[in-house]
């Protein structure tokens, strides 16, 4: 009667299991494909941390080959792609299904874009913008991918206005700028003064080039805002979610995750125009444990509407 119920039970859960998987994969297609001529599309964002090590650091690089095909985005933004090349970051991006992939530059920290659909390069620019700005076009979208400088809030301030700028002259009013800032948030303000004296003391005291007179910088990210851009993060993630560095992979920190946060900023963005910003359906940071030791940064996404 034991094995029995032993047997009874393991095909039960085989069943479930199986039963489970299909209606995932139900509700996935019924999801993407509820209205006609429509279909919910995925952008990520993800600083990879010196390029995995300048891709020595196999484990790692295949780890997150594997969480990215997991959340199976149309189109993934990356920075610190050091040591990639073109020909490099087409065949990984390869392993996750995106045909296709344009990199800023093959020296330096260059920043790169993938997608599942072909990508028309509008620019790249390599002054005035921190470790470049790559212009792209693809699924009908402006896109614009950056990394601003990571040591000195002057110059951030500079760069953004450089971008919004260069937005501007260009009259891009479906565009999304996304990738690592450097910079925080007026929306996160809240959340930076109450840990204030533990971030302070990470950034080294007052005198850090990377806080204005002595406190911290809301003016990089407010000059993006005024374009304006709509920081579409803020409407789906609390506050006290919104940490997008630094993650349990730097040997320093503490590994509990409530002390980490008291330390965590959000450095990592998303910006839609207001034109596109009406057409994303959900946003995420995905600060978690399945990605506290892929990077340094947390990845940044979005779903959206998409019309064919």
């Amino acid at each position: 009667m034991f094995m029995k119920n032993i047997i009874c039970i393991f095909f039960l859960n085989i069943f479930l299991g199986i039963s489970l998987k299909a209606q995932n994969e139900i509700q996935r297609t019924y999801e993407r494909h509820w209205e006609q001529g429509y279909e919910k599309i995925r952008i990520i964002s993800y600083n990879v941390f010196n390029g995995f090590d300048w891709k020595k650091d196999k484990d790692r690089q295949n780890r997150f080959v594997e969480w990215i095909r997991k959340q199976d985005p149309e189109i993934l933004a990356l920075q610190e792609l050091c040591g990639f090349t073109q020909e490099s970051l087409l065949v990984m991006a390869q392993q996750w299904g995106h045909p296709y992939a344009v990199i800023l530059k093959e020296d330096g920290y260059p920043v790169g874009i993938t997608s599942k659909k072909p990508i028309n390069l509008k620019a790249k620019l390599l002054e005035n913008c921190g470790h470049g700005l790559l212009h792209v076009e693809t699924y009908g979208y402006d896109i614009l991918v950056t990394h601003l400088n990571p040591g000195d809030t002057d110059k951030r301030r500079a760069e953004a206005g450089f971008i919004v700028q260069y937005i501007k002259e260009k009259a891009l009013d479906k565009c999304f700028l996304m990738g690592d800032m450097n910079a925080h948030s007026p929306f996160d303000a809240d959340y930076m003064e109450a840990n204030a004296i533990e971030l302070l003391m990470k950034y080294g005291g007052k005198q850090s080039h990377n806080l204005l007179d002595g406190n911290f910088d809301y003016s990089v990210i407010s000059r993006l805002l005024s374009l304006p851009f709509i920081d579409v993060c803020r409407r789906y993630v609390p506050e006290d979610k919104r940490t997008t560095f630094p993650t349990a992979i730097l040997m320093y920190l503490s590994r509990h995750q409530e002390v980490r946060k008291r330390v965590g900023e959000r450095l990592d963005f998303i910006l839609a125009t207001p034109l596109i910003a009406k057409e994303v359906t959900d946003a995420f940071i995905y600060n978690e444990e399945d990605t506290d030791y892929l990077s340094d940064h947390y990845p940044v996404g979005i779903d959206l509407m998409y019309k064919r």
